[in-house]
């Protein structure tokens, strides 16, 4: 229960599916949680829950697509607890488009899900060195690795993602920093249990799915917090000798 004990984590997204079940858990293995979320009332309430259970959290307002708001997310960081040792790179958004995407759309998700995780990077790096080392563990996809109908906004992001964690992984590798992604395959999520009903489909008849739970080897669509388990051994001392990879987490989808 204390695989992250005395460590200062921030979590982009933290207010709700992969992003709260990884905040809730880095505060069960003993970390200081930063919920950076751009949702108020859902970031108070994922702050007040670890709270009630005895963890330590503290929620900042923050919009990854605005440079403003990280930087001043980092300098909260900064004085509430002087360092960092683990960024989670989670926030994003779920343009689904195809070649017909405007550029205000590709101008939205590219701002949040590339940029964002950068600025991200940029500014809570310091804090980093400063602790001499941290981990950095961004959200990819199997979306970043495979191709799917309608998807092009959706599917590049997470391509770059991907990208830039080998990128980021050699820059900050002399400052002891490692930098890791996940790749995540169909996780029931907000977003998920949206797209599914709209399709006409419950959890059940999604679990079944071919397109959905049925895709995947395990035949079954994954939970949150079977994914906040990587990201936990990523950002741990677990893993350090692990940098600039793409962990799958996509219960075989991506084997087939």
């Amino acid at each position: 229960m204390d695989r992250l004990k005395n460590k200062v984590a921030v979590v982009t997204g933290g207010g709700a599916g992969i992003g709260r079940a990884t905040c809730e858990l880095f505060a069960e293995e003993g970390a200081r949680v930063v919920i950076a979320e751009r949702d108020e009332a859902s970031g108070r309430e994922v702050a007040a829950a670890i709270t009630q259970r005895g963890g330590q959290a503290l929620f900042v307002p923050t919009d990854v697509g605005d440079e403003s708001s990280i930087q001043r997310m980092a300098a909260a960081v900064e004085d509430a607890f002087g360092k960092l040792d683990i960024l989670v790179n989670n926030a994003a958004v779920f343009v689904l488009k195809g070649i017909d995407a405007t550029v205000q759309e590709w101008r939205e998700i590219l701002d949040v899900n590339v940029v964002g995780p950068s600025l991200c990077a940029k500014y809570c790096v310091p804090l980093m060195r400063k602790g001499g080392g941290g981990s950095i563990v961004n959200l990819a996809s199997i979306s970043s690795v495979i191709a799917q109908k309608e998807m092009v906004t959706y599917n590049a992001t997470k391509a770059a993602i991907a990208s830039m964690t080998r990128c980021m992984a050699m820059d900050l590798a002399p400052d002891n920093i490692r930098v890791n992604s996940v790749a995540p395959g169909v996780v029931w999520t907000q977003i998920v249990e949206r797209l599914t009903s709209e399709a006409g489909l419950d959890r059940k008849a999604a679990e079944a799915d071919p397109a959905w739970g049925g895709a995947h080897l395990l035949k079954r669509i994954a939970e949150p917090r079977e994914i906040a388990y990587p990201i936990l051994f990523l950002a741990s001392e677990e893993a350090s000798f692990v940098t600039g990879s793409l962990l799958m987490v996509d219960g075989g989808y991506t084997a087939q």
